[in-house]
Formats: structure tokens, sequence, C-alpha cells
């Protein structure tokens, strides 16, 4: 009798375990072919076998959903390679097929990589999420391909598709007409998924969050570092812990092509930190971090906590000269250097009618090797040489190479007196126009944002008057600032 009254306790303690965790586990993943040569059945075979094995690592660490990178089964090159993205495409069952592609008898060459996705999800009973160039044969419409992610449940069937919106160039692929939304519900969250450049708009990420209410974003991406504002992790923070969900951010890792920086992080949990990686050299790797749903719940997600897995060498987190950066273009910001000769000071910077306002104090500084500015801008930013255009709002503490305007896109190693200088505090605040503001932070040193921990950050809902600020000492200040989407939800 006190047996099963143990056993039912345990059971009842195991469900209420689940129903306010899962254990997430995301790939940062370099494909077989990002050298060249790219032969489609080859590649996506040889890909597929590496998937398993991190599949099955994941489930050893107890996981319930992994996530694989965008192009981590095909590599970029048929984004703008139509002839090579006709080899790779493959047919995608809709949620509402019903179906299960591990147990269907198709055997075409253009379901073989779903088939193999489904079983692996069957076999490890594990949600997983992959990404892939899917094929659609529309009648009279000709052959379109699409940058879609499959999510299948535990037991191989697809519960979700989401076909890429915003394309970064890719010029290989199609786009719908309008954005997917593409949902599907587990372990007590609501998933959304978007991939890569989708999480500079509001149609479908921002759109995902405010209006259909998704807890937990899942985020395969083959991202691209820009300074001073959006390196990966950075970026995928920045979102998180602006919009209140939880990121699954899944990375295509090639280096010296930008493309580094998983990541899982709560920004639905205050207590939690996030897990991240950026790498210098090319190599994959497991990241596994229990992720709660309760959003006023106690969390171990802890830095320390977190399990990361390789299969390669990773030298960790510093930056070399093999990750590349590129360069955000910031002439048509309003620039003020810090003083030199006051610790504490409150400088007030406008632009465009749009003023923001820098209250610091430091306590020790560099004289002779001293940039910091306080950037400012309202206006729009273009992408892609003016393909794509996004009206922002920015005011940020950035540490420069010098005192221009361009040495604020420089990597951190041509500003290295941000490790010696300490700010006793720092408050940054200003009014936006719209309720889409962002926290956007750097540490210098790890190149990954600061914990929501080492920072207050809020937003008045009626005005948008938006405070980020930290009342204790810190050093590694790189970036430290609001970054806001001028769209009005």
């Amino acid at each position: 009798m006190i047996g099963a009254a143990v056993g039912a306790v345990l059971l009842c303690l195991i469900q209420v375990y689940q129903v306010h965790s899962y254990v997430a586990a995301v790939v940062e993943f370099s494909p077989t072919g990002v050298d060249g040569p790219v032969v489609p059945p080859l590649t996506v075979a040889n890909n597929l076998y590496r998937y398993e094995e991190f599949v099955q690592e994941a489930k050893k660490s107890f996981a319930d959903i992994i996530v694989f990178p965008e192009y981590g089964l095909t590599t970029t090159f048929p984004s703008n390679n139509r002839t090579m993205a006709l080899e790779f495409g493959q047919v995608v069952p809709q949620k509402s097929d019903n179906g299960n592609p591990c147990e269907d008898d198709n055997q075409s060459i253009e379901y073989e990589t779903v088939r193999r996705l489904s079983c692996m999800a069957r076999d490890n009973r594990i949600y997983l999420v992959a990404n892939l160039i899917e094929r659609d044969d529309k009648q009279g419409a000709g052959t379109m391909l699409y940058n879609t992610n499959v999510a299948f449940d535990s037991s191989g069937i697809v519960v979700s598709r989401y076909r890429k919106y915003n394309l970064f160039g890719e010029f290989a692929l199609n786009t719908t007409t309008e954005s997917d939304i593409s949902i599907f519900e587990a372990f007590g969250a609501r998933f959304g998924m978007v991939t890569c450049f989708d999480l500079m708009f509001q149609h479908p990420a921002v759109t995902l969050v405010r209006k259909y209410g998704i807890t937990d974003l899942i985020f395969p991406t083959a991202w691209i570092h820009e300074l001073p504002f959006l390196t990966g992790p950075q970026a995928q923070a920045s979102f998180a812990y602006g919009n209140h969900v939880n990121i699954l951010a899944s990375e295509y890792n090639v280096p010296e092509e930008g493309h580094s920086g998983s990541a899982i992080i709560l920004g639905r949990n205050p207590n939690g930190e996030y897990i991240a990686t950026i790498t210098q050299e090319i190599t994959s790797m497991l990241l596994v971090a229990t992720v709660p749903t309760d959003t006023n719940g106690p969390s171990n997600n802890k830095q320390e906590n977190g399990i990361i897995k390789g299969q390669g060498k990773s030298k960790g987190l510093r930056m070399n000269k093999n990750l590349l950066f590129t360069e955000d273009k910031l002439e048509d910001y309003t620039a003020v250097p810090l003083p030199k000769n006051s610790l504490d000071s409150s400088i007030e910077a406008c632009n465009n009618n749009f003023c923001c306002l820098l209250t610091f104090s430091i306590n020790k500084m560099d004289i002779f090797n001293f940039h910091y500015q306080l950037m400012v801008f309202d206006g729009v930013r273009t992408h892609m040489e003016g393909r794509y255009e996004t009206e922002m709002q920015v005011c940020a503490l950035v540490a420069c190479s010098d005192d221009t305007k361009a040495g604020c896109s420089k990597p951190p190693s041509d500003s290295s007196y941000s490790s010696v200088t300490e700010f006793n505090k720092i408050s940054i605040q200003a009014t936006f126009k719209s309720n889409v503001t962002l926290p956007n932070t750097l540490n210098s040193q790890t190149l990954l944002p600061f914990q929501l921990s080492d920072y207050n950050f809020n937003v008045n809902q009626q005005n948008f008057f938006t405070v980020i600020e930290r009342a204790e000492p810190i050093i590694n200040i790189h970036t430290f600032g609001i970054y806001s989407h001028d769209y009005l939800l």
C-alpha cells in the first residue's frame, strides 16, 4: 500500500515536472560539403548520417526536442544556384495530411530526406526540426522551391511546416505571397517557427509572439555577424528578452564566412540564463538545456548546468582572425564621444528629432585608449543593397576603435580598452515610436550578450519610454543600449 502511494506521488511529481519544463537541444553544425564539391545525394546522405549521431546523443541527455540549422543538410551553395537547388528539392507533406513519412511507401528520391528525418524522430522518440529545400510542383505555375523548416513529433508525424518569408538573397528560391504562421504545441509550450533573416521583420516573427501568443521560437539560422548590434546570439537574446519568448537557435557553422552562434535563451523567465556558443573555427556541437514553461518558476538553466558536446574541436568563445564580422554602415547615425576628462556625466544626443540620454559613472579607464561613443539613429536601414528596408530607432553606447563613426563597427579586438574600463553605473533612456523595443548588449570578451540578470530593462507600454540600466560595476561593455523596430503592435 505504501509502495503504491509512493509510486503515485512520484508519478505526480514527474507529471508536474513535464508540465513546467522540457529539455531542448540545438545543434551548431558545419555541414559536409562546405569546402566543396557539393554532390546533392551524397552531401545530404552524409549530413543525415551526422544528424542521426546528434539525435542519439541528444536523447542520451534526455532531450525532448532537437533543432538543426538552416542549410545544414545542403550547405548554402544551392540558395543561389537554381539547378543545384532543384536537385536538393524535397516534397514535404502538410500537417493536414496526417501521414507518417517514416511509414510511407513512397521511395522516391524527392521524399527520401523527409522520410529519414521522420524515422529519426520516431526511432528516438524525440521532436525534431530540420531545414531543407522544399520542392512544390504547382500545376500551371511550374516548380517552386522554398527554404523550409519541417517539425516532426516524437512519432515521426509532420506537425508543422514553415517556408521562409524574408530571404537574404537566396535568389534561387521562392517565397510565399504571405508569411506562413507555423505553430505547434508540446510539453506545455506553444512553438512558432521562423528562419534567420525573418528575425528582423514584423512578419512573421513578431506577429507570432504578439498576435498568436507563442512562448517558444524555433530558429534555424545561417546568420552572418554584423557589428555593433547584430551578431548572432546578440540579436537572438535581444529578440528573446524584448518579446518575452524563449528561443532555440541552431546556427550553421562556417566562421570564416561569419556563421557561428547557437543558443538556448530563456526570454520568458527572469531567473534563467542563456546557454550559447560562438566559435572561431569550423566545428559541430550539441547544446542541451532545460527550458521552463512556467514564466515565474525557478530555473536551473545556468551556464554551468548546460551541456555542450561536439563532433569536432572548439577553442571556446574568444575571437580571432578566423571569425568574420561584417560592419554596419553608421554614417547616418549621430555619434557623441564620451568625455575623457570626466568620470561622471550625462550626455544627450539626437537624430531626426529622436533623442536619448546616457548617464554614467566610471571607476577606472585607460585615458589614452578610450573611444566610447553614444550612437543614435532614427531612420530607414537597408539590407542586401536596398532590396529590403527596415525602419528603426537605436540608442546605444558602443566601444569604438577611434573617434570616428566607422570605428564603431570594428571588431572588439580593436577596442581592447573596454576590458579595463569599469563603469560603476550606466543608464540609457529614450521615448520610442514603437512598443517593439529590445535590449541590445555585447560583451567584448565573450562576444556574447550580457545575461538578462546583468541589467534592468523596462518599457512603459503607454508612451514607450524605455530604460536599460546597470547600477553595479561592470567591465567588457562593447555594446549596451536599445534597438527598436518602428512598427506599432
